[in-house]
This record gives structure tokens, C-alpha cells and sequence, in this order.
């Protein structure tokens, strides 16, 4: 058997796999856990199972020589350790968006609904997904393996007046940002919260002591106009920032959307101001227009895609 798992701040979703098939699954709450041993141990035990073959962690953070840190927690993960703790021939430590891809590479995210463009079926085209939850993930789909990429991480690129305004109050007031706002400070959970302070700011309003799912669901409902208008700048943002990542990438073959914050703001995506700022992303870009961008909406696609890597570990 095979342990593959989807480690993010908030949850890890883990699995018992028979190649590439999934035959157990658990969800754990990252805030009870410490240590990617302590994870482990908590999965094996919620899975009925104590002998492993191989394992696959996709970890919300970057990945370096086979040692892990995720961005939004404080575990920590080291293959050989955790090769140890586990008596498994192998274990190898990926970005949670490599696992994504892996899955979007292998058809497991064929169903995903679409968001304009033009429907694209070539294996050979290179695609993207990005997923925005706790944090905001990036990875580039090409040649069926999915690469790495801490886009998520990159400045910022406003478009327009009101965007620019946004933008400098964040970088003077958010102390995390250590003046560079990022798209995760506005993408994720947490940054749509910081995007709504921000208008509330440029409009001269006292914000609220809001979650980022009452912001969401005040806004799609459009009683309050200052969540609407943060949730429409964020679903412009989305746009630049989907749009930048395809035009880097040459990703014609499409663009894969992940996470509970898109899922929440579904319906902004279908909004005509989601695709206008994807399409107007760049400059010389005339492809953008039929570029698709899928939303994914099933949580253990990235465990899968884990599951995937785990089985062809040899």
C-alpha cells in the first residue's frame, strides 16, 4: 500500500492507495498537528494501517532537496526522516500544486466546468492551475508532470487607478507583506479580508470585523456594496493574474482554477469583468481570447494527482 496526502494550513487530506487507486481516505485539522511525523502517525492510525511501501506529501510550501516548509503553518517535513518514521522504500515530498497538475495531466480534472475560451483536448498543450485557499498555489502542466512555480508569491500587478490605491495601502499597513504585496495577500482566504480593508480605506469606510465567508456571501448577495465591489476587484485580479501566468507559461491549452475561495465566488467567474481582466492580462497576447479556465470543485483532486506520483515513485 501506498500513503499519499494533501497537506495544506488548514487541512491535510490523506490517503491509502493500491497503485494508482484510492481505497481509504481521512482529512486531518492541521491546527492539532505539529510535525509532518505527528501527520503521518495521525494518518495511519485514521486509516487502519501501519505498513507502507511508498508515500507521497504535497506540501503547501516550497520544496527544497527533498526538505519542506509549509507557508501558512509552521511544520516542517524531511523526506529521509519521514522514510524512516515510516519504513517505506521511498517517500517523496512535492508543492501541493504539482499534485494538482499531476491530476489535471491525467485527465482526472476533465469534468471541471469551463469559464470562456475555446475547449482544448491536445495532451501536448501546456496548461496551468492555480489554487486559492489558505494561501494561493501556482504549477505549470507540461509534457504530462507538472512543474513548480511560487507565483503565488509575486508582486502584485494592479491594473488601473483603484487597484493602485488598493494596493498602497496594503504594502504601508499589512505587516506580513514587508512591503510586497503579493497575489496571495489578495487571493486567498485571509487576503480577501485584507482586499476588503483596503477598499473600505480608499472608500473611507470603517470595515467590519468580517470572515472572509460572510465578505463572500454579502457580496454575491449585493446588499453590502463594499463587499461587492471587493469581491468584483478580486475577481479581476484573478483575471491578471490567471492571465499572466498563461501568457508566461504559453499555457494554451488552458488554465485550471482550484481551492475553496474560487468554489465560494463561483459566480464571479462567470462574470464577463473576470474574463476581460484575464484577456487584457498582457500585452501582444492575442491567444488570451481562447485560452478556457476550468474551475475544479473536487477537494481530493490534488490527493489523487498525490496518489498518481506515489505509484510511479520507482
Amino acid at each position: 500500500m501506498n500513503l499519499a496526502g494533501d497537506v495544506g494550513g488548514t487541512h491535510a487530506r490523506m490517503g491509502l492507495f493500491d497503485g494508482p487507486n484510492c481505497v481509504r481516505r481521512t482529512t486531518l485539522d492541521m491546527a492539532k498537528l505539529q510535525s509532518g511525523e505527528e501527520l503521518t502517525a495521525a494518518a495511519l492510525e485514521a486509516l487502519g494501517c501501519d505498513e507502507i511501501e511508498r508515500a507521497c506529501l504535497a506540501v503547501a510550501g516550497p520544496v527544497l532537496a527533498g526538505e519542506a516548509r509549509l507557508t501558512n503553518h509552521s511544520m516542517s517535513f524531511s523526506g529521509s526522516t519521514l522514510r524512516g518514521e515510516l519504513g517505506a522504500q521511498e517517500v517523496v515530498l512535492v508543492n501541493d500544486l504539482v499534485a494538482l497538475g499531476t491530476a489535471v495531466a491525467h485527465g482526472l480534472a476533465d469534468d471541471a466546468e469551463r469559464f470562456g475560451g475555446e475547449l482544448r483536448t491536445s495532451p501536448d498543450a501546456t496548461r496551468c492551475v492555480i489554487a486559492a485557499g489558505t494561501g494561493l498555489g501556482m504549477g505549470i502542466v507540461v509534457g504530462g508532470r507538472c512543474l513548480p512555480s511560487e507565483g503565488g508569491h509575486v508582486r502584485v500587478a494592479p491594473a488601473g487607478a483603484f487597484e493602485r490605491e488598493l494596493m498602497a495601502y496594503t504594502e504601508a499597513t499589512l505587516e506580513e507583506a514587508q512591503g510586497v504585496v503579493a497575489w496571495e495577500h489578495y487571493l486567498s482566504g485571509r487576503g480577501l479580508v485584507n482586499l476588503y480593508q483596503a477598499v473600505c480605506h480608499v472608500w473611507d469606510m470603517p470595515p467590519a470585523d468580517l470572515s472572509p465567508e460572510e465578505i463572500a456571501a454579502r457580496g454575491l448577495d449585493v446588499t453590502d456594496p463594499t463587499c461587492h465591489t471587493t469581491i468584483e476587484t478580486w475577481a479581476g485580479m484573478l483575471g491578471s493574474a490567471a492571465g499572466g501566468l498563461a501568457v508566461a507559461t504559453m499555457a494554451v491549452g488552458g488554465v485550471w482554477l482550484a481551492g475553496a475561495v474560487p468554489r465560494a465566488l463561483k459566480p464571479m467567474l462567470a462574470d464577463r469583468a473576470f474574463r476581460r481582466s484575464f484577456e487584457a492580462a498582457a500585452w501582444a497576447a492575442d491567444f488570451l481570447p481562447a485560452v478556457p479556465v476550468h474551475l475544479i470543485e473536487d477537494d481530493y483532486a490534488g490527493l489523487m494527482g498525490a496518489g498518481l506520483i506515489a505509484d510511479g515513485l520507482d
